[in-house]
């Protein structure tokens, strides 16, 4: 880690309003001190020097956060420390507070918590003396102190850095991959194709960037062996394998991706960041890292929420996907409730578990891919968006890429196209390249036209002609579930198989297709082998704040919002969706 050399040293500083850097003349850029605090794999530490031997005497420092009008603002403060040592996190719940970090020289970047998201209001360059000399941060905020506009309204980009501060530090309030503070990770959009259509690939891989056995270049170009369009290298709080010169390919999509969390509190899957998230910590850290990648055009999913050894408790909102399906479908055993946090076992005055996890917990006659899918249609219900993805996790040749596999919809085979696919929920999963492959379409008003397809919503009391296409699944069984609950029980009589069947949905609601077969009672956990399963298709009230929560376009014959030119017909491939569908149009959302 690099250290730092000062033109001269200072004693104490008082910082009031000002810039991004106070009196300290540090050699390294705000993005490279920010990036030095962030966790390093075992494998890369090795080469990196250790930070200095820690004998700094405590220091003092009072912290002052306030908006103009002098009410006092939650505050969270990250101390970055300029010298090579690690980071402080420090909170002001209350707005001012004398602390006692180690006495040193740092770059203070002050949030403030505008609910429970923090949001950068300051970055300010200090002293702590270690002579016992205080030193003080006083921060006084204008924006949000007067009339109806909350704070996160001055952060244009939505990085959750306010625009002004953004201003100060030279970073682009209108780009959220340009904050303050945290480097930018390097994404290249590249077509391979532009034809739109079903990719599949690979969703968790690690390289020996982690704990994964082989090189960046050999994981590619097993990749490129197996017949995948996309693969998303997941090291462990690293995106070094994207850096890496061999992260590069004419065939297949390589997507810039990370695994993020711990085991005490779950896993996330983090696709496309622009910059990387902070170490697991404070939930509300983990919710603004959340949204942020969002912003960024990136994807976060939890990762195996019901794996006994690492159970999702992160408790955040507006996650883009779930895994449902990592490794085989009954291979892991379920989790129970002694696997959680006694704060997640809260029940209902009828008795009833109130969060998802612990709900899906206790349904342990299942495995814990079984009780993901549950915790899933749990959020579901509950008004969550998120779609469903699978994967391998695979470290080595031993256990072989796409097992199962994650297909997309996507405009053109790119990152971008990828990942907005992925955004707009346009996905299925199945149990590898050879599994059943699902199609699943909604004709509203039944007038023989597709209106829209996996990922889509569709209007409240509309009749409505929902079709599916299942093919490689002979003798198998079709379940439709709306809501989680079954509503529709069929053998699929033959390969390519079409199955239509009408709803006319009265309340908010979601509607998903699964493959399924019966297990082998000698092996694995729970009476059910699932082969396939759609995300869903959502059936809600069409209104006017609906626009600006899905990007999907708005139709113009009738009333609701379809996929995004949804064009289900993947070219050189053998299946076909047998109802043609026409261009669609977008209309102005302010009509």
């Amino acid at each position: 880690m690099q250290r730092l050399k000062y033109l001269a040293p200072v004693l104490s500083v008082l910082l009031v309003a000002g810039g991004c850097a106070g009196t300290v003349a540090p050699t390294m850029t705000p993005d490279q001190t920010r990036a030095a605090a962030v966790e390093t794999p075992e494998k890369t530490a090795a080469s990196t020097p250790a930070p200095p031997k820690d004998t700094r005497l405590a220091g003092r420092l009072t912290i002052d956060v306030a908006d103009v009008l002098e009410k006092p603002l939650d505050t969270r403060v990250d101390l970055v420390n300029l010298d090579g040592f690690g980071p402080t996190v420090l909170r002001a719940p209350e707005g001012k507070r004398p602390v006692t970090p180690p006495a040193g020289n740092y770059r203070a970047y002050v949030h403030v918590m505008d609910g429970t998201v923090p949001i950068l209001v300051s970055v300010r360059d200090i002293v702590i003396p270690s002579d016992g000399a205080a030193a003080f941060l006083q921060v006084r905020v204008l924006e949000g102190a007067t009339g109806t506009r909350p704070l996160r309204s001055f952060d244009f980009d939505g990085d959750l850095a306010l625009d002004r501060v953004e201003e100060e530090c030279g970073t682009d309030p209108t780009n959220p991959g340009s904050v303050p503070g945290r480097p930018m990770i390097p994404r290249v959009n590249k077509a391979l194709s532009s034809q739109a259509g079903w990719y599949r690939g690979e969703l968790q891989a690690y390289s020996s960037y982690s704990h994964g056995g082989e090189s960046v270049a050999e994981l590619v170009r097993r990749a490129e062996a197996s017949g995948l369009d996309f693969l998303a290298v997941t090291d462990r709080g690293t995106v070094q394998a994207a850096l890496d010169p061999a992260f590069t390919s004419e065939r297949i999509v390589l997507i810039p991706a990370l695994e993020w969390g711990n085991e005490d509190t779950g896993i996330a899957l983090i696709y496309g960041p622009r910059t990387l998230p902070d170490p697991p910590g404070a939930i509300e850290a983990a919710q603004a890292d959340c949204l942020r990648v969002q912003a960024q055009g990136g994807i976060f999913a939890v990762a195996r929420p019901c794996f006994p050894t690492s159970p999702w408790q992160w408790n955040l909102s507006f996650v883009n996907a779930v895994q449902v399906w990592s490794r085989a479908w009954r291979e892991v055993p379920p989790m129970s409730l002694d696997n959680l946090r006694e704060a997640l076992k809260i029940r209902d005055e009828g008795g009833k578990l109130i969060y998802s996890v612990a709900a899906a917990a206790a349904i342990t006659s299942h495995s814990a891919n079984a009780q993901a899918a549950q915790f899933w249609d749990y959020e579901l219900v509950r008004g969550l968006k998120a779609c469903a993805i699978a994967g391998s996790g695979t470290a080595s040749p031993k256990v072989p890429m796409g097992r199962p596999i994650t297909y997309v919809y996507a405009r053109e085979k790119s990152l971008e196209g990828i990942l907005e696919g992925l955004r707009l929920g346009r996905t299925f999963v199945s149990s590898g390249p050879d599994g059943p492959r699902i199609v699943f379409n909604a004709d509203v008003m039944a007038d023989g036209k597709v209106d829209v397809g996996i990922g889509g919503t569709i209007p409240l009391g509309l009749e409505t002609l929902f079709e599916v296409n299942i093919v490689g699944a002979a003798g198998k069984k079709m379940q439709v579930l709306q809501s989680g609950r079954t509503i529709i029980s069929k053998v699929i009589e033959g390969d390519n198989f079409f199955f239509r069947f009408p709803q006319r949905p009265k309340a908010n609601c979601n509607y998903r297709v699964r493959v399924t077969a019966p297990a082998d009672a000698k092996t694995g956990f729970g009476p059910l082998e699932v082969l396939a399963m759609s995300s869903p298709i959502y059936a809600q009230d069409i209104i006017e704040g609906l626009f600006w929560q899905d990007p999907n376009l708005y139709l113009d014959e009738k009333n609701w919002i379809p996929a995004d030119r949804y064009d289900p017909v993947p070219k050189g491939q053998e299946w076909r969706v047998p109802v043609e569908q026409p261009p669609l149009k977008p209309v102005p959302l302010n009509r």
